[in-house]
């Protein structure tokens, strides 16, 4: 995989931007609140560049500052010369974690979104990192949207525009499967049905009402009688 054309360059933020006034300002505190910020933010990888950086950028603005009240103050400069080589290499390996990281991003841009890997431990073994740190890199790629939206749940990746492409080709045929099943068992439950109306019913006792003196008489499956009392023809009907 190649090298990204553009090394990724994480923005500075308020919080940056504020200690970079500070360094105008005060110089001494800038460079603690500098000191701090890296060490609450140097253990992830989008990070490190961002602080080398911001530390750099402090030592520059202090070496101006000290410049100018030298001039103004008539007063040798000479000392303050010691702080630009520091600055110079601090931008260097704020350049070089920057590139580190945007080839980093592309490590786990081809691990997840291509190779579709999305447990952790096989995306840290895919990138060569512990998985804390994985979870950490995750976590900066998601919200910085280096990544499709998701989040990571249960040591899984979740991306529902990736997650849901692939839950369909996995249960389509698992549909179709059940979709059959349906259809069979529907087919023996109309065959079912079919015998059972096509069962004759059982013999049982039939009572004819005579239609013209009102007698009842009992009348064999399939027989018809005249009525002993009035001898009208009688035809069945199951009463009971």
């Amino acid at each position: 995989m190649g090298t990204p054309l553009k090394p990724y360059k994480l923005k500075f933020s308020t919080t940056d931007a504020l200690i970079l006034v500070a360094a105008v300002l005060f110089f001494p505190l800038a460079m603690v609140l500098a000191a701090i910020r890296m060490s609450a933010t140097q253990r992830r990888n989008s990070c490190k560049g961002r602080n080398y950086r911001l530390l750099g950028w402090v030592l520059l603005i202090t070496f101006m500052v000290l410049e100018f009240l030298m001039t103004v103050g008539s007063t040798d400069t000479g000392e303050t010369g010691s702080l630009l080589l520091p600055a110079v290499i601090l931008f260097v390996i704020g350049h070089k974690r920057d590139q580190s990281f945007g080839m980093l991003i592309e490590v786990y841009t081809d691990a997840i979104v291509r190779r579709r890997l999305f447990h952790i431990p096989y995306i840290a073994q895919a990138v060569r990192l512990r998985p804390e740190q994985v979870i950490r890199d995750l976590n900066d790629m998601f919200r910085m949207h280096l990544l499709p939206h998701g989040r990571i749940e249960n040591g899984v990746v979740k991306i529902p525009s990736l997650r849901s492409r692939e839950d369909f080709s996995e249960t389509s045929g698992a549909q179709s499967l059940d979709e059959q099943l349906n259809s069979v068992l529907n087919q023996a439950a109309v065959i079912l049905t079919a015998e059972r109306t096509e069962t004759p019913e059982e013999d049982g006792p039939y009572w004819i009402e005579c239609p013209g003196c009102g007698a009842k008489s009992s009348v064999a499956r399939g027989e018809h009688k005249e009525c002993d009392y009035c001898g009208t023809l009688l035809r069945h009907s199951r009463i009971g």
